[in-house]
């Protein structure tokens, strides 16, 4: 089917051939101008490709819910990539980069906030953010709000644009449909009644002011594939739409203008029967000028799930939208419980017979209270104020609307004797915690095995080569982010573990072996210690611009974790970077703009606003290279999306070039 909107806008097309060394607009920052270590920065030596940082990013220290990943972006426009973090349901930080370390969070907004998106709608020189709000649980459909950045960091708009549908926000893409450089917007929703038959995938055309059309509705898949890529498949110039999430995947082809075609089964074949798809990152892995695919899995947070580590006592429980008791499990002392979250609207604890209500705010009960609720707490109680089980909980088959009337919702907790205690979380709100010094053998659940998957691009049409290029993992994970990790010239895959509640956990890295096949790495370093969580998404940035790819990566009910690449230690790879901005005549907006590489033989091609994110965009500039031995570099050629050209002749590497 087509779905056509608007005829397309001729945009001149101005190719600009100039040598570094007289363009004008051109700046150099080289290698050995990064920056120096900040004595108030713990230093490292490091062994491993990646160490976490400390005293550069000054992230809370408390466990929360997340929404995908770290959006990246130069906000301020002082040549540093910024971070927006956004905790869900409590606030939208951005961090602001010095030059290195970042400042304590500024605020954009409060309350419970989705996908994020981040161009220059209105080409005005100032980073505008579009934000969707979340429904209520489908209750309380709403529409973006709005803000713009100025230079001095401070924030003006924060209105609903209240032309746009109503929705339950999901994902903001942007991308330009119609290579006028100017960026547009594609908006995914979790469907509200009135829109089952259409879909909630929205189309928003921008003409350059910044006031967004709605044109229309564009393919959709069923209720839970709201999440979505912006990709290349059939390498035409004109942006194409992943769409997943649910039970199947939905190709849809760009075409000229505001036109869209769903080409699904042409693309994907039987593939597009790939459920439960978490992420979906593009990459051209083999080095043959196409864009594959890769992708994590995991299931929607829905049900019940149960942790257990023998070595280190730790049961952890996760339960949703229905009662759930525990069995009863055997504690060796009082009772401790951390990480406890518990989403609005359910945040009460109860404990005994009586069903006596903690008072969370008492440090003797709770020994991470802070000024809010949304966060994680951890509790302590003894047997004696804890004795006792009420009769009428968690009665099997009983659902939450259908609770005795002196049972409210919340988790309730109680000493039954012999060092037994028994736990029920009888809340319609995602709970979950950990529960220390278990030396009883709790029932497990068993998480569903969902591979990852590597998909070959060949003329646009998709082929699983996952087994055949070396990577295994049969397991859920909730981020697939590709990028040249050791600056080799190849791209390398980092895949995000939905992982084990009660542990540790080590991701996945897989290293590129030149475009043959992938190499798992055991010991790189990057490792979630957030107890009581599971995976969620992994971003790169180049935070201190010394040419490498650092990792920032979240946990669902953990904390944000910023790590060091330490590529230039541990390797003599070259790297080039180009950091650039709108284009010299039309002032196009650097969204989508794509700068190739041509260095001893090979050819690289990265985009602005290419990420592993499937709710959000990023607005990271900084296009790195790596170039692995070669210590010389051709040309590089700059394209934005209307078609305008800068063409340098470098030479010189391990520097970073800006256009602006």
């Amino acid at each position: 089917m087509m779905y056509t909107f608007k005829q397309n806008k001729l945009a001149s097309t101005v190719a600009l051939y100039c040598a570094i060394a007289s363009l004008s607009g051109c700046t150099t920052v080289d290698k050995s101008e990064a920056l120096k270590p900040n004595s108030q920065i713990k230093q490292v030596n490091p062994t491993t490709l990646f160490t976490e940082t400390s005293g550069v990013l000054p992230v809370e220290d408390r466990g929360r819910r997340k929404w995908d990943v770290a959006i990246v972006g130069d906000l301020d426009g002082n040549g540093y990539q910024d971070l927006l973090l956004t905790e869900h349901a409590h606030k939208v930080f951005i961090y602001w980069n010095e030059g290195g370390t970042f400042t304590e969070p500024s605020t954009l907004i409060n309350g419970d906030m989705h996908g994020t998106a981040i161009a220059d709608f209105d080409k005005d020189g100032l980073v505008e953010v579009v934000i969707a709000q979340g429904g209520g649980n489908g209750g309380n459909p709403r529409k973006p709000k709005h803000f713009e950045i100025t230079k001095d960091r401070q924030f003006t708009g924060g209105n609903p644009l209240e032309h746009f549908e109503k929705g339950r926000g999901r994902s903001v893409k942007v991308f330009d449909a119609n290579n006028d450089g100017n960026s547009d917007l594609f908006v995914t929703g979790f469907a509200t009644p009135e829109q089952f038959e259409n879909g909630a995938n929205h189309f928003y055309s921008n003409s350059g002011t910044g006031e967004f059309v709605f044109e229309g509705n564009l393919p959709f898949s069923d209720r839970l594939s709201y999440r979505s890529s912006i990709t290349d498949f059939n390498g035409d110039g004109q942006s194409d739409i992943l769409v997943f999430g649910g039970k199947r995947m939905v190709a849809i082809a760009g075409g000229e203008g505001y036109t869209f075609s769903d080409v699904t089964d042409e693309v994907f074949g039987t593939l597009k029967n790939t459920s439960d798809v978490s992420a979906i990152s593009q990459l051209d892995f083999d080095g043959d000028g196409d864009l594959d695919l890769a992708i994590s899995r995991a299931e929607h947070q829905f049900e019940p799930e149960t942790y257990y580590d023998a070595a280190t006592k730790r049961f952890a429980f996760f339960s949703r939208f229905q009662p759930l008791q525990l069995e009863d499990i055997i504690i060796d002392g009082d009772f401790f419980l951390e990480n406890l979250q518990m989403a609005y609207p359910d945040f009460d604890v109860y404990v005994g017979k009586d069903k006596r209500l903690l008072n969370l705010k008492d440090p003797a009960i709770n020994t991470s209270y802070d000024l809010d609720r949304s966060g994680s707490s951890s509790i302590k109680l003894t047997a004696s104020e804890s004795f006792g089980w009420p009769e009428d909980l968690c009665v099997k088959g009983v659902k939450m609307n259908n609770l005795p009337k002196d049972s409210k919702p919340g988790l309730y907790i109680g000493y039954v004797g012999n060092n037994h205690w028994r736990i029920c979380s009888q809340t319609s709100s995602a709970t979950a915690g950990v529960i220390n010094n278990v030396i009883s053998t709790p029932v497990t659940t068993k998480d569903e095995a969902l591979p990852a998957m590597l998909l070959e691009n060949r003329g646009g049409k998709f082929f699983d080569v996952t087994a055949a290029m070396g990577i295994d993992i049969n397991e859920q994970t909730t981020s697939a982010l590709a990028a040249d990790f050791n600056n080799d010239g190849w791209t390398d895959l980092f895949f995000m573990r939905y992982g084990d509640m009660s542990k540790e956990v080590t991701q996945y890295l897989y290293m590129n072996n030149a475009g043959k096949s992938y190499t798992l790495v055991e010991d790189h370093g990057a490792i979630s210690t957030d107890l009581g969580a599971t995976g969620s998404g992994a971003e790169v940035i180049d935070y201190d611009k010394d040419g490498d790819f650092d990792l920032i990566f979240a946990n669902e009910r953990g904390k944000w974790h910023l790590f060091e690449n330490h590529t230039e230690t541990i390797s003599n790879n070259n790297y080039i970077g180009i950091t650039v901005g709108m284009s010299p005549v039309e002032k196009a907006d650097l969204f989508g703009t794509k700068v190739t590489v041509n260095a001893c033989g090979r050819i690289q091609t990265r985009e602005v606003g290419n990420t592993s994110s499937s709710f959000a965009v990023t607005y990271n500039n900084d296009l790195l290279f790596g170039l692995g031995e070669c210590d010389e570099v051709d040309d590089v050629t700059v394209t934005w999306t209307n078609g305008e050209k800068v063409k340098l002749t470098p030479k010189q590497v391990n520097q970073y070039i800006t256009i602006n």
